[in-house]
């Protein structure tokens, strides 16, 4: 991953939810620090489907975050959507390797 100065954020979107806990859409929200740590807050308490407690997460690192909740899917199954500067949408598909 590139050396940030600011944070950066993100939002987990799910097309298909194999487990059936996480359900399907907007996921989880999280940012990158400067540091290389990844915080995630989970929906789960939003989700339409099915009520739960929102948790979160931190990770030592993007690709630490990769590893637990996205190379473990089929490809096309998972987006990531970045928020820019100016608070626009960014798009960014993550295929599992």
């Amino acid at each position: 991953m590139n050396i940030i100065n600011e944070p950066r954020l993100f939002t987990l979107f799910r097309h298909v939810d194999e487990s059936g806990i996480s359900g399907t859409g907007r996921v989880l929200d999280g940012v990158i620090f400067h540091t290389g740590q990844v915080v995630i807050c989970w929906r789960s308490d939003i989700n339409n489907h099915q009520s739960g407690y929102s948790s979160i997460a931190i990770y030592p690192s993007w690709e630490a975050f990769l590893h637990v909740h996205v190379h473990p899917h089929p490809v096309g199954t998972i987006e990531i959507k970045w928020t820019g500067e100016q608070g626009e949408q960014q798009r960014s598909v993550e295929a599992s390797t």
